[in-house]
C-alpha cells in the first residue's frame, strides 16, 4: 500500500471523528488535515526530484568548465575559443583539446582554425600557439597590422598611398610621406624633411599646433624667380592646384594630412583562461605549531 493511500485513509478517519464532535472542531480538523496533506505531497515531490537528480548524476560522464554535465564523446567550444571533449565516464573534468583562432580572410570574413593544445602553427606567415600548464590555458597570435586587407609583420615599413608606415604591436605609426616627381618616380620624405623638384617645394612635417597629425604639402618656391610664358601652355611640373592647406599662410598647391598613429582593432592577440589551481598562487604558507 502506498504512502499516499495510507494517508488518505487516515484523513478520512480523522474527519469522521471530528465531524461527530461539532462544526468548529470539524473546521479546525479540516484545516489541520489540509496542511498535513500539503506537507506530505510537497515531500513526495521533493523526493521524486531528488531521485531524478541522483539518476542524472549517475549519467554525468564529464563536468565542463561551468560544472555542467556532459555525455561521453561530446565536444564543444567555450567563448568561441576553448575546445573540450568528454572522454571519461566518472564525472571527471572534461579534456581540453585546443584553442580556436580566428583567421582573417579577404572580404572581411574570418575562418576558424583549431590549434591543438601544446602546439605552435604558422598560418599565412604568422605564428599561432595554444599553451596549457597547471594554472592556465593560453591562445597567442603573432601581432600584425591589417591595412586594407593586407597583413604586415611588426617592424615592417610599408606604403599606403601618400604615407609610409611602421607596424607596431599596438598599431601603425607614420614615418614619412611619398611624392611623385616629373618622371613619375615616387620619392620618400622622412618627417621633417624638405626637397625641391624644380620650382616645387615638397614638405613632410607635423602640424605645429597639433603634433599628432602629419601633413604632406607641395607649393611653388618663392625664393626662385620664374616666368610662365602665356603662349607655351601649362607648366606640367606643377601639381594641380588644391586650396585646402590647414592653418598656414603660404599658397598651397597640394596638401594631405593624416593621424600620426592608428591603433589596431579587432580580436585581441592573446586570450587566457585561468584554471582552478591558479587560486593557490601567492597564498601564504601556514606552518603548524
Amino acid at each position: 500500500m502506498s504512502l499516499k493511500s495510507s494517508f488518505d485513509r487516515a484523513v478520512n478517519r480523522a474527519r469522521n471523528i471530528f465531524r461527530r464532535q461539532g462544526r468548529s472542531a470539524n473546521n479546525a480538523a479540516s484545516s489541520t488535515v489540509e496542511s498535513a496533506k500539503h506537507a506530505v505531497e510537497s515531500g513526495v515531490h521533493h523526493t521524486k526530484k531528488a531521485a531524478k537528480d541522483l539518476e542524472k548524476e549517475k549519467n554525468c560522464h564529464c563536468r565542463d568548465w561551468y560544472g555542467g554535465c556532459r555525455q561521453l564523446g561530446s565536444s564543444w567550444t567555450d567563448d568561441n575559443t576553448w575546445t573540450y571533449t568528454c572522454s571519461a565516464s566518472d564525472g571527471a573534468p572534461a579534456t581540453f583539446t585546443g584553442c580556436q583562432a580566428k583567421i582573417a580572410r579577404k572580404g572581411g570574413r574570418a575562418e576558424d582554425k583549431l590549434i591543438p593544445a601544446g602546439s605552435n602553427e604558422t598560418i599565412d606567415g604568422f605564428w599561432h600557439s595554444c599553451e596549457i600548464n597547471d594554472i592556465r590555458i593560453k591562445l597567442a597570435q603573432e601581432p600584425r597590422c591589417d591595412v586594407n586587407g593586407t597583413d604586415h609583420h611588426v617592424g615592417d615599413n610599408f606604403r599606403d598611398n601618400t604615407w609610409q608606415w611602421l607596424c607596431l604591436e599596438t598599431g601603425r605609426w607614420v614615418t614619412g610621406c611619398y611624392y611623385q616627381n616629373e618622371t613619375s618616380d615616387w620619392i620618400l620624405l622622412k618627417i621633417g624633411e624638405v626637397q625641391y623638384n624644380g620650382l616645387i617645394k615638397h614638405t613632410c612635417d607635423r602640424f605645429k599646433d597639433n603634433p599628432g597629425r602629419v601633413q604632406y604639402h607641395a607649393e611653388i618656391r618663392t625664393d626662385v624667380p620664374f616666368k610662365n610664358p602665356p603662349n607655351k601652355g601649362t607648366n606640367k611640373n606643377f601639381p594641380e592646384f588644391v586650396d585646402n592647406r590647414l592653418k598656414t599662410e603660404p599658397i598651397p598647391w597640394l596638401h594631405q594630412n593624416v593621424n600620426s598613429f592608428v591603433a589596431n582593432d579587432g580580436e585581441p592577440n592573446t586570450k587566457i583562461r585561468y584554471l582552478p589551481q591558479s587560486n593557490t598562487i601567492h597564498q601564504p604558507t601556514i606552518f603548524s605549531s
